[in-house]
């Protein structure tokens, strides 16, 4: 962590991240639930929302992976959140392999990759090379391939972080998509904090 000023010293910074609350996933988490996160975001200084682009169909184009500013075509299935500073996309997968990545891995990596397939461990991140990473997750989703704009969010919240900021992550799917967030988020030596009674899952939400 940096240096902090005295003014830093004195000053908490809260920083709220949300995930893949959306329209698409509302069979998910109740009225009350969004009511309530609204409510919950307007505390925080900056808010972030990370949607998955899951509803647009399999035809993705890949601009949203390698642009550090990409367009997002359609907002209709986000939600609008108070101090929010930026939406980010992104996209799961479930059953993926290195060979899935192949394309954008240089040889080197992509035999590193194979050669430990069965050994990896939960957080090993290799670079792309299109300055992106990709993150072994081992879990429902198996890699979670970060977009450069989430990429390079994290890392200057890293960068920026002190002991006076709080990162907080809060959204769904519990051992799914959030998953992918903290982890990667972990990896790249971000501290952060669930708040559990925002976290929704396939089975259940906080927020009757």
């Amino acid at each position: 962590m940096k240096y902090l000023s005295l003014f830093e010293k004195f000053t908490e910074k809260k920083i709220l991240i949300i995930v893949d609350v959306q329209k698409s996933f509302s069979k998910f988490f109740t009225k009350a639930y969004i009511k309530a996160l609204l409510k919950y975001s307007d505390k925080f200084d900056e808010v972030y929302q990370i949607f998955d682009n899951h509803h647009e169909g399999t035809q993705i184009e890949k601009d949203y992976l390698y642009d550090e500013s990409p367009e997002v075509n359609d907002e209709s299935d986000l939600y609008n959140f108070p101090k929010q500073k930026d939406i980010i996309e992104k996209r799961y997968n479930y059953d993926v392999d290195a060979d899935f990545f192949k394309k954008v891995l240089d040889e080197k990596t992509y035999d590193e990759i194979k050669s430990k397939e069965k050994k990896l461990k939960k957080g090993e991140t290799f670079s792309t090379t299109e300055g992106t990473i990709i993150v072994y997750i081992g879990n429902n989703h198996k890699w979670f391939h970060v977009p450069k704009k989430l990429f390079d969010l994290f890392n200057k919240l890293k960068e920026a972080q002190t002991e006076n900021t709080k990162i907080t992550i809060v959204g769904g799917a519990q051992g799914e998509c959030l998953e992918d967030i903290i982890t990667t988020a972990k990896s790249l030596g971000l501290i952060i904090q669930k708040n559990d009674n925002y976290i929704y899952s396939a089975t259940n939400c906080p927020i009757k």
